[in-house]
């Protein structure tokens, strides 16, 4: 595998431990507030990664929204934060109406093998778009570039323990955030694009694959590069044993009453298996891709608004969940909180690689 990145250059680092300290929603809730716990969201089978040729129906079909586009809700803060939303269950519709209508992700998803790591620059490419960063991780973290996060107590609410940089690392050509119990405390990893690639629109896609965890949460998300959110964007969120993943967007202001926030959310009952999990940003919306389809879309109408063209870079991070935190009803957390059947003590999220392209 090779790396495209561009010039290091200093930026400001957030004061508080990982991206999504600012996050209401983010950061790690399995259910947003108002939704009645027993409803389960429409599943769709996922078992290996490919694209479909028809287009997104079978995946789009699967996405509810859990969360209403313009209630205004707490201002960012933390893993796992309750906010104001509406029930779950509605399902979504595509921008023209139709659930699983054709969208240009349709079929523009690389072709890959269910199993293995190790992809390539030449391996990633999709029809209709030009890569303009990738990163394979067969460097040292530190060679990438890429930063990482700690050592400073994880601050988000909800969340247990420290953010360290021994947490986050690269091995055999993946990188790793961990998750750990050790001498008494959890600990978990963050790292970035921070330092070596930012972008205003365009598609990211990540190819990961997750550890069966409970109480174990984690985010993959795009922050703004001047440190000032909203906006946010998170494309892959929820917890390590699934099988929800969430989308949302944040945008307004900083403010308990100016920031709003619109959530989807897909079931994927295969989380230990390798999925891409992307998202394209554009003037007027912003949609969620998996494996290559469409699985859900938040346009222009339901921000009111031009999406944000802010320059952004991409992070990820994880964390264990405190069962004790006033919010802990609100989302899945650590049994006990150490240790225990459901919940190893070392959980790793791997990545292959990640990518950005802009359309060609």
């Amino acid at each position: 595998k090779e790396t495209t990145v561009k010039p290091a250059r200093a930026t400001q680092l957030l004061m508080t431990a990982g991206l999504a300290v600012a996050t209401a929603t983010a950061c790690f809730p399995v259910q947003a507030q108002g939704a009645n716990p027993t409803a389960a969201a429409p599943s769709t089978s996922v078992g290996s990664e490919q694209a479909s040729p028809g287009g997104p129906a079978s995946v789009a079909a699967a996405a509810t929204s859990v969360s209403d586009a313009s209630a205004p809700v707490a201002s960012s803060s933390g893993m796992g934060e309750p906010t104001a939303a509406a029930p779950s269950g509605e399902p979504s519709t595509s921008p023209h109406g139709n659930a699983g209508s054709p969208s240009d992700a349709g079929t523009a998803s690389p072709s890959q093998p269910s199993e293995g790591s190790g992809r390539g620059r030449s391996e990633v490419e999709i029809d209709g778009w030009n890569v303009d960063f990738f990163e394979g991780f067969d460097a040292s973290i530190e060679e990438t570039g890429w930063e990482q996060y700690g050592d400073n107590p994880l601050t988000d609410p909800g969340a247990m323990g420290m953010r360290l940089r021994r947490d986050s690392f690269t091995q055999n050509g993946e990188l790793i955030i961990r998750t750990q119990y050790q001498d008494g405390q959890w600990s978990a990893g963050g790292a970035s694009t921070n330092k070596v690639f930012a972008a205003s629109r365009g598609r990211w896609e990540v190819r990961a694959k997750f550890p069966r965890a409970k109480g174990i949460g984690y985010a993959i998300l795009l922050w703004p590069e001047d440190q000032k959110a909203p906006p946010e964007i998170d494309f892959v969120e929820g917890r390590f044993k699934g099988p929800p993943v969430v989308g949302t967007y944040h945008w307004g202001d900083a403010t308990p009453k100016g920031h709003k926030q619109k959530q989807l959310g897909l079931d994927n009952p295969d989380m230990g298996g390798w999925h891409t999990y992307g998202v394209i940003v554009e003037d007027e919306y912003i949609a969620f891709t998996f494996d290559g389809q469409e699985w859900g879309r938040i346009t222009r109408d339901d921000v009111g608004e031009d999406i944000s063209s802010k320059q952004m870079f991409l992070g990820v991070q994880s964390g264990a969940m405190n069962p004790n935190h006033a919010y802990a009803k609100w989302y899945e957390t650590v049994d006990g909180g150490v240790p225990g059947p459901l919940t190893p003590a070392v959980s790793d999220i791997q990545i292959d690689y990640v990518a950005h392209y802009t359309r060609g």
